[in-house]
């Protein structure tokens, strides 16, 4: 199934993202349902993005490596 990845910020907090991965509806190539998402908020969009491609790239069975990231630990918060 495809998958699909979007940031989003805390409407509370303009400093604070979360990701989140969709899954697509098996029926529908426009409907996702949620997959996965972030258990804890980041600081920046740019580090729940490094983050979310981790979990996307876990959903998708792919290898992914961001040298050029700061570190921010595992898609799941646990670093």
């Amino acid at each position: 199934m495809p998958y699909c990845l979007q940031i989003v910020a805390d409407p509370d907090d303009a400093e604070s993202f979360r990701w989140i991965v969709l899954e697509q509806e098996s029926n529908d190539a426009l409907v996702f349902k949620p997959h996965s998402a972030a258990d804890c908020d980041f600081d920046s969009w740019a580090a729940a993005l490094d983050a979310g491609t981790l979990a996307l790239a876990q959903a998708e069975g792919q290898p992914y490596e961001n040298e050029a990231a700061d570190p921010v630990g595992d898609a799941d918060c646990a670093g």
